[in-house]
């Protein structure tokens, strides 16, 4: 099966552990979180030119905002911040996304980022990523709903979902992830509704 760079859809693995926090009451949405320096995408080289939602270093924002900032955005600033307040550092956060990916039977993926940047060692298989993706809407059906929103605004900002699925009138699409880097390509999880039926489609490394 040939492994691949994930690129954004690791996102779908931090919205899975985000999502666990928050069903296990370790966090709550309406938790507020200080910004740390790494998630300014000024002062971090990783982020300059990436899709974020525009933190700066202090920020208060709600663990919410947040969340939609990384499912909805795709903000590479939003993951780190979160991972930062879920387990204390962007590294802890990974164990804990390499922990479930084991526990989930992902053999085939290794996480090395919390928002999918291109990283030596980062890789997925399409089975893996529709194995992830069966997971988030069957554990956290709640973190899951957030990844149909088309928009939210945060700072006045009105930041559109990256997923143009889901404008679609007759896919039925209600969710997952794209993704784009350069070493990546074009990667995309989606999933929609036909009946009584769940459907799971997964294109990684497209040309366009």
């Amino acid at each position: 099966m040939r492994k691949l760079d994930p690129a954004s859809l690791t996102k779908i693995m931090t919205s899975y552990v985000v999502g666990q926090a928050l069903k296990a009451d370790k966090i709550k949405l309406t938790d507020m979180v200080t910004v740390g320096k790494d998630a300014w995408a000024t002062g971090n080289p990783a982020l300059r030119g990436s899709s974020v939602m525009f933190l700066k270093p202090g920020d208060q924002v709600s663990v919410a905002d947040l969340n939609k900032g990384v499912i909805i955005q795709s903000g590479n600033d939003a993951c780190i911040a979160l991972a930062d307040y879920v387990a204390g550092s962007q590294e802890s956060f990974i164990g804990l996304m390499n922990g479930y990916a084991k526990k989930l039977g992902l053999t085939n993926t290794t996480f090395q980022t919390v928002h999918g940047l291109d990283a030596p060692g980062q890789f997925s298989t399409a089975r893996d990523m529709a194995l992830l993706g069966k997971a988030l809407i069957h554990d956290v059906p709640e973190e899951y709903a957030i990844h149909k929103e088309k928009e939210f605004t945060f700072n006045k900002i009105r930041q559109p979902n990256r997923n143009r699925l889901l404008w679609s009138s007759n896919l039925n699409v209600d969710g997952m992830k794209t993704g784009t880097t350069a070493g990546a390509g074009y990667n995309l999880v989606a999933s929609a509704t036909q009946g009584d039926m769940r459907l799971i489609s997964v294109v990684l490394g497209g040309e366009n």
